[in-house]
């Protein structure tokens, strides 16, 4: 299946999302909630992480300390939730994407993880483990930012946003403005991006982690298709999701139409009854009408006994 039409599947199916609304608000709570603690294992976990999905609900949840698991990755996960959270409500204002807004996002995640870079461009020399792109300079970091803000911004004039998200989590992590905390801001961006133009966040899983570093590298070489996919996929995990609720919905609905067609049909198997039998002065036992007497009310059984 061609880029296109994977597109065209998401954007099907997040019509028939919109159709919908409003979803039932404690269904939608709930599978928020779900979202943001996986996201929060998903993210960390990808840059290594090793908290698994169990702790890191519980320290969101309770938070509890892991016996044995280091501080940072305590921070990490705090950090990233508290973070997902405040940009969920920065959709709202949908403001536009800018270096503020991502120097925002940095300084969030890293917070009492950097001690001086936190919310600040790097001043240092950086590589990529694993990747043949080498960052620019850092005294171009600045520049390249500029470019960047202005690149998103006639950009989402005539793109998918899919495919900006993808797009802009490349150029983001090519640049890779800090001296940490690159991929988690990326991948906080593309959320941004989608929620801000109607599209449910997207989930980059870590068992995938691979494929997902395998699809920048090749948007590194100039083929950036493969990262609009995993971008893709990931946005419809999500959307998934929600449609799901759409469905038990339906089977809610279908099932509660059964029941009353079924309280309608013994409703008026009653009535006929009482009506044959009211005339009757035969016990239930010997009753002429179909049912035997088993549908009569009450009242019925009287008249039988009258």
């Amino acid at each position: 299946m061609n880029l296109t039409d994977v597109l065209n599947r998401i954007d099907v199916k997040k019509n028939i999302l919109d159709t919908a609304r409003p979803l039932p608000p404690a269904s939608v709570k709930s599978l928020i909630e779900d979202f943001r603690i996986r996201y929060t294992y998903e993210t960390t976990a990808i840059e290594g992480n090793t908290l698994t999905l169990r702790e890191t609900q519980a320290v969101l949840e309770h938070g509890i300390t892991i016996r044995g698991k280091p501080l940072r990755e305590h921070l990490e996960v705090t950090n990233a939730y508290d973070t997902l959270k405040w940009l969920e409500q920065k959709v709202q204002s949908r403001e536009p994407v800018s270096e503020r807004l991502i120097l925002e996002l940095h300084r969030m995640l890293m917070n009492g993880i950097l001690k001086e870079e936190a919310g600040f461009y790097r001043r240092v020399p950086v590589f990529i483990q694993g990747a043949s792109h080498v960052p620019p300079n850092w005294r171009k970091v600045p520049h390249e930012m500029e470019k960047f803000e202005a690149w998103v911004k006639e950009a989402e004039t005539n793109t998918h946003p899919v495919v900006l998200a993808a797009q802009a989590h490349i150029r983001l992590a090519q640049i890779h403005p800090f001296i940490d905390g690159n991929g988690r801001t990326c991948r906080l961006l593309v959320n941004y991006i989608l929620m801000t133009h109607g599209y449910p966040p997207a989930l980059y899983q870590v068992e995938k982690r691979a494929e997902y570093l395998k699809a920048l590298d090749e948007a590194d070489h100039g083929n950036e298709e493969p990262f609009i996919y995993v971008t893709a996929e990931a946005t419809e995990w999500t959307l998934d999701r929600y449609l799901s609720i759409i469905d038990q919905q339906d089977n809610l609905q279908s099932k509660s139409t059964n029941v009353i067609r079924v309280q309608r049909t013994i409703s008026m198997k009653r009535r006929t009854c009482s009506i044959r039998c009211q005339t009757s002065t035969s016990p239930v036992s010997s009753c002429r009408c179909s049912c035997g007497g088993k549908n009569h009310g009450i009242k019925v059984r009287r008249n039988h006994d009258r």
